[in-house]
């Protein structure tokens, strides 16, 4: 009857664990929301430009259905669909493809950057809308 018991008990605590367990986020649930542009960085030129240099502001709002708006001085400019490829063998290597942006990005913290500096072009900086 105790042996009995000890497995209830072990099987109670095993359900209770795994049942508890956060599947781990892919890259295209954390990109859903809103980001706002702080800036472009030219690798290869040292040129760097942000919302204050340039005049206008400019937000990324990404959708769980698929969709991406973006935004210039709060007004809608673009929509498109979106599609996100991840490279099984780097998990940080991910392609992002719309009518808007086609370029490899990565997150740091609650940095969004799309960077285009393997074919000398820019890199972008975005930060998620509080």
């Amino acid at each position: 009857m105790k042996n009995l018991l000890k497995y209830d008990l072990l099987f109670a605590l095993l359900i209770i664990t795994t049942s508890c367990h956060k599947e781990k986020e892919t890259i295209s649930d954390v990109i859903i929301g809103k980001w706002e542009w702080v800036k472009t960085v030219i690798p290869y030129g040292g040129q760097e430009t942000n919302p204050q240099t340039s005049g206008f502001s400019q937000t990324l709002e990404f959708m769980s259905n698929g969709k991406m708006q973006e935004y210039k001085n709060d007004l809608l400019i673009n929509s498109s669909n979106y599609t996100i490829e991840t490279n099984p063998s780097n998990t940080k290597d991910n392609l992002f493809t719309s009518t808007i942006i086609t370029s490899h990005f990565y997150m740091e913290a609650d940095t969004l950057i799309f960077s285009e500096a393997y074919v000398d072009g820019p890199v972008y900086y975005y930060v998620r809308h509080k």
